[in-house]
């Protein structure tokens, strides 16, 4: 068993020594002399101790001595011994540099309390004092404030259930000599019983909050059939995607940006999408997380439709709230499909450039360069062409390149030749034949792009616009 100590019993014992603690009495001369309260039942061994070793020293008095007489188990106030109380609680954000709590919320976390073990523990109270008045004036003080118990409170934790408790006095002996007294000492000690019902509570467990990311539901009406309010009765099993504020996703250019539920997105240019709403903070939606957000450490998870996850560690702009940073974890970034061409085999383009508005001078062109087309090149570009140069996507030998749009082109130092023939792999609907996804990167943007057969065109892999559900920040 693996060992633990909280200190009950010592608390239970310390707030039963604070109760008898701070009592006065009046001397002969008038004036109030406060009362010490320890801890210890008085042997020959600890007589002796007080008198410093001495026998010509008197013990003080007066004085007040508490201690632990009895422990037994309560069986009148058992309860079930398996029961499991859960609490949920929130801290108070820390703010590590200024070492105080702030106004946001902080971790959240569920503690599971087991079923405490009742015990009644028995406490005994010696007023030593060295003639009657003393004693008189000391009971008189302790006894009005038990009629017949005195609530106490062990600990100030707000999920300790077992922290109030109570002092009960069960005997009163006036006068004892149970000392070796003789002629040693004056000294007259009175006796005083209580029973404190106490409760030892084992180890709690405390985790930390979680956010529900996703929930598989299916819904019934009165009748028994699947409400169609809810979810698509023609498709039981579909499940309904949630995320916290049903905030979509924008991811551009190894940025988030947040996108309100009643926001969307327009299509300004081919292939650019602009929001239609107002930016929105990522505070709004981390305030709503439990954890602490911690740039560089916490992730955003993107799922794709195929059910892979991409990784990126995140960090909000500090010029800029609306933008979260990414930094995309390589491993769960589909890799790239190595093409093959006369120079080299690689899964990069140099470039995506549209040839009629971009014509490389392959005279100054490094052997090996690779771009990926957007549009036609036939012989009669230069007349569709804004370019005047004449010599429009000529090789060496003055004939012009004949490539479709969608396709990869690679310079190999006196020609072009095609490396990826797009239409070639559009044809591909053989069920037979291979239907992979293939994946390039543009060396220039760092962005990665996905071709499929269905697609028809080349798309980004993993950017672009996630919807309620398909992401997941892990704080």
């Amino acid at each position: 068993m693996q060992h633990f100590y909280d200190g009950q019993i010592r608390r239970y014992v310390t707030q039963f020594i604070r109760v008898m603690s701070n009592f006065s009495y009046k001397d002969g001369a008038g004036t109030l002399r406060k009362i010490p309260a320890t801890y210890g039942n008085l042997t020959r061994q600890v007589a002796h101790i007080i008198r410093d070793n001495s026998e010509n020293k008197v013990i003080s008095a007066p004085r007040v001595s508490c201690y632990i007489t009895g422990l037994e188990y309560a069986r009148d106030r058992v309860q079930n011994p398996s029961h499991v109380s859960k609490v949920h609680l929130r801290e108070r954000d820390y703010d590590d540099n200024t070492q105080k709590y702030t106004g946001a919320q902080g971790p959240g976390y569920t503690v599971e309390r087991m079923m405490p073990v009742p015990f009644n523990l028995q406490m005994k109270t010696d007023v030593w004092s060295t003639n009657t008045d003393q004693k008189l004036q000391i009971m008189e003080q302790i006894l009005v404030l038990f009629n017949p118990s005195l609530e106490i409170q062990s600990t100030a934790n707000y999920v300790d259930w077992t922290s109030l408790s109570l002092i009960e006095l069960s005997n009163v002996s006036f006068s004892t000599r149970s000392i070796p007294q003789g002629t040693e000492t004056e000294i007259d000690i009175g006796e005083l019983s209580f029973i404190m019902p106490i409760w030892l509570t084992p180890p709690a467990k405390v985790k930390q909050l979680g956010v529900i990311e996703k929930i598989v539901m299916s819904v019934f009406d009165e009748t028994g059939s699947i409400s169609d309010g809810v979810i698509d009765a023609a498709d039981p099993m579909a499940t309904v995607n949630v995320t916290p504020g049903n905030f979509g996703l924008l991811v551009m250019n190894n940025t988030a940006k947040l996108l309100d539920p009643a926001e969307g997105l327009k299509e300004s240019n081919p292939g650019e999408f602009e929001r239609t709403g107002a930016p929105v903070s990522w505070y709004k939606l981390l305030d709503q997380y439990p954890g602490k957000f911690r740039a560089g450490l916490s992730t955003l998870r993107l799922t794709k439709p195929d059910g892979n996850e991409i990784v990126a560690t995140a960090s909000v702009n500090p010029t800029d709230e609306t933008q979260m940073v990414l930094s995309f974890d390589s491993d769960t970034v589909p890799e790239n499909t190595v093409l093959s061409d006369s120079i080299n085999a690689r899964g990069t383009v140099d470039a995506i450039i549209d040839p009629l508005k971009t014509n490389p001078n392959y005279s100054t062109l490094a052997t090996g360069t690779r771009y990926l087309i957007l549009n036609d090149i036939h012989e009669h570009l230069k007349n569709d062409s804004s370019d005047s140069n004449m010599n429009a996507w000529q090789n060496a030998d003055g004939t012009v390149l004949q490539a479709g749009a969608n396709d990869i082109i690679t310079w190999n130092g006196s020609s072009w030749e095609i490396t990826f023939d797009a239409s070639a792999n559009e044809e591909r609907t053989d069920s037979t034949q291979d239907q992979t996804p293939i994946y390039i990167t543009n060396t220039y943007t760092g962005v990665q792009y996905k071709f499929t057969n269905e697609q028809g065109t080349w798309l980004k892999s993993y950017e672009g616009e996630y919807l309620k559900g398909s992401w997941r920040l892990v704080l």
